[in-house]
């Protein structure tokens, strides 16, 4: 007896789609900061490592830092890019 499995789309196709959703959020931010009504999708809260951690060994500099920009157009365009992926996969 077989059991029928769902098919599920690889996990990079939806870290594409998620990168695509906040990249859409991003540009929608951008084109509402002029409009004073809708100014609070474009507030940022910035999130990581300020300044880069380095690591010095004479020989090699190791260093690391990574920051995300978020804010509440980024959220619903991810959000968003998720819901569309869902209804299609």
């Amino acid at each position: 007896m077989r059991v029928a499995r769902r098919s599920r789309s690889p996990w990079w196709i939806l870290a594409i789609v998620v990168f695509l959703g906040a990249l859409l959020g991003s540009v929608i931010a951008e084109a509402l900061v002029g409009y004073p009504v809708l100014s609070f999708l474009s507030r940022d809260l910035f999130y990581g490592i300020d300044p880069p951690f380095t690591l010095n060994a004479r020989v090699l500099t190791f260093t690391i830092g990574a920051t995300i920009r978020l804010n509440l157009a980024i959220i619903l365009g991810i959000i968003l890019a998720v819901w569309l992926f869902r209804q299609l996969s």
